[in-house]
C-alpha cells in the first residue's frame, strides 16, 4: 500500500491532462484509439522520448513515446482504469495533471467531444471578487447584489 493519497485533494482545474509512455507508437496508436472511441479522452499527443529510469535495482534506457490525454476531470477514473488493463508494461506510467486555466473555446470542445453535459465554468469567470469589484466587460448576474461595503474600525489616538 502506498503512503501516497490516490485521490487529488486539490484539484480543481476544469480540464486534466494524463501522461502515460507506452513501448513504441504501435501500442500507442492502438490504446489512444481505444480511449477516443470510449469518449474518455478528446485528444492525445504522441511524443518520442528517452528514459531512463531505475528498475529492479538497475539504471535502464529505452526509447518510448509519450501520451498526453486531454480529458474532463469526470472521466480521469475511467481513463486510468482503462489505461492499467490495456497497457503492456508490468507498472505503467499514468500521471494525472490539473490543468486550473483553459482556454474558453477548447474547454467547451472538450465537453462537447466528450459528453453532452456543459463544460463546467472556468475558475473566476465574471464572478464578482470579494472586493466587490467585477473583471472589465463582465456583468453582475440579474439578482446579484453588490456586496456590502466592510470598514476598518475607527482609531483613536
Amino acid at each position: 500500500m502506498s503512503p501516497y493519497p490516490l485521490d487529488p485533494v486539490d484539484a480543481t482545474g476544469p480540464m486534466r491532462v494524463v501522461l502515460c509512455a507506452f513501448p513504441d507508437p504501435r501500442v500507442a496508436r492502438r490504446i489512444i484509439s481505444g480511449v477516443l472511441e470510449r469518449r474518455l479522452a478528446a485528444c492525445a499527443n504522441e511524443i518520442a522520448i528517452r528514459s531512463t529510469f531505475l528498475w529492479k535495482g538497475r539504471v535502464e534506457e529505452t526509447d518510448e513515446v509519450l501520451v498526453l490525454f486531454k480529458t474532463v476531470p469526470k472521466r480521469v477514473g475511467e481513463l486510468f482504469r482503462y489505461l492499467g488493463e490495456e497497457h503492456p508494461y508490468e507498472v505503467p506510467e499514468v500521471i494525472e495533471l490539473d490543468v486550473p486555466r483553459v482556454n474558453r473555446t477548447y474547454l467547451t470542445y472538450l465537453g462537447r467531444t466528450i459528453d453532452s453535459s456543459p463544460p463546467p465554468p472556468p475558475l473566476g469567470g465574471g464572478v464578482a471578487r470579494s472586493t466587490g469589484a467585477l473583471r472589465p466587460g463582465s456583468r453582475r448576474a440579474r439578482g446579484a447584489r453588490r456586496p456590502g461595503r466592510t470598514r476598518a474600525p475607527r482609531r483613536h489616538p
